[in-house]
């Protein structure tokens, strides 16, 4: 894999305060040359499962070699490890609280490291800013081409958050909505392939809340303006959506909201 100058950042930061500025002016310090690419700052505050979603939904469409920063860190502080992982096609930083589930599950985990070591963890230490003071050096070190053995000791193994997983009998197949995105988009467990292979091309309903749907559409255009749909979106993950509006004010359901689909 060759080694690149592409760092992401993937924070419950936001934007109106400085702390994601910071960490790039920390890697430029290091490596002038980096190329630090925001896939966003906006996720909840503390909320580790929405990261390792919106991280998993972009971390493959970025050059083999990225090296994906992703912090959202109520541990910050604590006696969780601050570690670095090198997969068969990227590298990941941050911390070990299971933001990485979803990448990792994807992924060929080749080596696992505990960031321990100078350069790439800073003399001094905060305790609730490890983003400016091991994430971002680490990232900008590994990006200038310092060896990842350097980094510190060899892990084991990461964290796994305990995910909701697929449901599947007979006659149907039940998930749920784990991420809704800024549209009002309710994005689900299940996945195409997933659904495909207990289908076996087989017709189906699908129910959610108080709708029936008989089909899933290709595109929103499908449905008339305001009304609900399903349909599998960029993520490749089932979706109840709605044409024109919001379908998570439509069905005011929220996250962890049944999905149930049945062979007819």
């Amino acid at each position: 894999m060759k080694a690149e100058n592409i760092i992401t950042y993937t924070t419950d930061f936001g934007t109106s305060d400085p702390y994601a500025g910071i960490m790039k002016g920390v890697v430029l310090s290091i490596n002038p040359k980096a190329c630090q690419i925001d896939i966003t700052h906006s996720i909840p505050s503390h909320d580790i499962v929405h990261a390792s979603f919106i991280l998993a939904h972009a971390y493959h469409h970025f050059p083999k070699g990225t090296i994906h920063t992703a912090i959202v860190d109520p541990g910050v502080g604590g006696e969780r490890k601050n570690i670095a992982v090198l997969s068969g096609n990227y590298f990941f930083v941050g911390p070990d609280n299971g933001i990485f589930s979803n990448v990792l599950a994807n992924e060929t985990i080749k080596e696992i490291r505990e960031i321990k070591n100078l350069p790439f963890i800073s003399e001094t230490v905060s305790g609730t800013f490890h983003g400016r003071d091991v994430f971002a050096p680490c990232a900008g070190f590994i990006s200038a081409g310092k060896k990842f053995s350097d980094i510190g000791p060899v892990l084991d193994n990461v964290k796994y958050l305990d995910y909701p997983k697929v449901r599947t009998e007979t006659m149907s197949l039940s998930g749920e909505v784990v991420f809704i995105d800024s549209f009002g988009n309710m994005i689900t467990n299940i996945s195409e392939q997933a659904l495909n292979s207990f289908t076996g091309g087989k017709p189906i309903e699908i129910y959610f809340a108080a709708e029936h749907f008989k089909k899933i559409s290709n595109h929103y255009s499908e449905i008339p303006i305001g009304n609900p749909l399903v349909l599998f979106g960029s993520s490749g993950y089932l979706e109840i959506s709605m044409n024109g509006g919001s379908a998570a004010s439509y069905f005011m359901t929220s996250i962890g909201a049944e999905i149930n689909v049945q062979l007819i």
